[in-house]
């Protein structure tokens, strides 16, 4: 299931494995809030199924998807800083959960894989904001 996800696309099969062995997987409900605003955290996720909403106080800032990851800031920024946003279940959805202690004992080259995407994932988020700034 992992290689299905665009989050995995480039991982090699050893560091799969090696991911299987650091996340802890998890079915929610539709609606259930997976992330508060500003609650201290130690885990980013990785959406396996289903789609999650990202608000800040009332506003929607952004619909993910499958294989799309959330969360991540906490592992990037290496300290338990408050959430930034809530992020609710739209639907019912499997979520993979990694800590960033186990993400930081892990190998260099998977390490290393994660940095990228979430590199890849921040770039991503900064051109859709410069976007829509550009549009208002």
């Amino acid at each position: 299931m992992l290689k299905t996800l665009s989050f995995f696309r480039d991982f090699p099969e050893n560091e799969l494995w090696e991911v299987l062995k650091i996340s802890k997987w998890r079915p929610f409900a539709a609606e259930t809030v997976l992330i508060s605003e500003g609650d201290v955290g130690d885990s980013f996720f990785i959406l396996a199924s289903g789609t999650v909403r990202v608000t800040r106080g009332k506003r929607l800032l952004n619909v993910l998807g499958s294989g799309d990851c959330f969360g991540e800031m906490s592992y990037l920024a290496k300290r338990d800083g408050p959430r930034s946003a809530t992020i609710t279940t739209a639907t019912d959805s499997i979520v993979m959960k990694v800590r960033a202690a186990d993400l930081s004992d892990a190998s260099p080259s998977c390490r290393r894989l994660f940095d990228r995407k979430f590199l890849e994932t921040l770039v991503e988020r900064l051109e859709t904001a410069n976007q829509q700034l550009a549009v208002t």
